[in-house]
């Protein structure tokens, strides 16, 4: 399978800072050709407090080409590249399109436009403005470089500048790859970091792929039991196959394992077990849909879309 949401770059650049890469070590085993073996491999910037917070007395000034560059090198020489896309999840920092060039020439090839909160270029669903003046040549600098577009987090405001946007470059004859890496359905679970059908409808009209999202906080109560979490998750996955078709879904994890090892903090529990995640993904998808319905949404959706 390929997981479209998985903040693996910030875990190995915090590996990195503490000189320490034995997370990395213990999590590559379940990288390989029986479970997971492609990734959107993602760097998170959240607001200079949450940082500083976050990396605590490795907290440094933010250069994001210096982190990128780092974690990259790092991903390459732990893992094989294969059905890899390296992203970028809030442009927070990135100074201009200069230094979004600069970031494709080194790998870059999916960005998400902001995190929760509000920067220069959009706003997540910490505020309510939409894409800026900036913000609008940014993405249309992305899609020139055939960056894929990335919608997961933006407030609706956002979300629909950048729908507008794209259909606009679309219209111009441009080939723009668009994702929500990791939402869900907000119908089923109204936690206002997801999805409502008009949006997931929007989608659909510029051909997007939604990667499904397995954290517990998207699915349902994050206090429900397993068995109930990984209903509701295959409703959700139901949900938007009904809406946006069988070849726009995909699946995720955005798996927050390593926030307990590395920040001694906890983001709830996962739905699934990491280790066997592709067999349990599996198990359940074959209640409603074939084995090339399952290929479909487990690995080529993304590949035949992103690769």
């Amino acid at each position: 399978m390929i997981d479209m949401h998985y903040d693996m770059l910030s875990v190995i650049y915090n590996c990195y800072l503490r000189n320490d890469f034995s997370y990395i070590e213990s999590w590559i085993k379940n990288y390989n050709s029986d479970n997971v073996s492609g990734l959107i491999a993602n760097l998170y910037f959240m607001n200079e407090e949450e940082m500083k917070e976050e990396m605590g007395k490795y907290y440094k000034e933010i250069d994001v080409v210096e982190m990128f560059k780092i974690s990259t090198d790092l991903f390459k020489r732990y893992l094989p590249t294969t059905d890899i896309l390296f992203s970028i999840e809030g442009s927070d920092y990135i100074k201009d399109e200069n230094e979004l060039e600069e970031l494709y020439n080194l790998g870059l090839r999916n960005i998400l436009l902001v995190w929760n909160n509000p920067n220069k270029y959009g706003s997540g669903n910490r505020d309510s403005y939409g894409l800026t003046e900036e913000g609008k040549s940014f993405l249309k600098k992305a899609i020139e470089l055939g960056i894929s577009i990335d919608v997961s987090h933006m407030n609706k405001n956002t979300f629909y500048d950048t729908i507008n946007l794209v259909k606009e470059e679309i219209s111009k004859g441009k080939n723009v790859k668009v994702i929500a890496s990791h939402s869900n359905a907000y119908s089923l679970c109204n936690h206002k970091r997801n999805l409502d059908d008009e949006q997931l409808k929007a989608l659909k009209e510029v051909n997007a792929i939604v990667g499904v999202v397995s954290y517990s906080a998207f699915v349902k109560d994050i206090n429900a039991s397993y068995k109930d979490l990984k209903d509701m998750y295959f409703k959700h996955i139901n949900h938007i196959v009904s809406i946006m078709g069988i070849d726009n879904v995909g699946v995720s994890t955005d798996d927050m394992m390593f926030i307990r090892e590395l920040f001694n903090d906890d983001h709830g529990k996962p739905i699934f077990n990491y280790e066997t995640i592709k067999k349990d993904l599996i198990e359940l998808l074959k209640e409603k849909y074939n084995d090339k319905e399952i290929e479909k949404l487990l690995y080529r959706n993304v590949y035949n879309k992103l690769f």
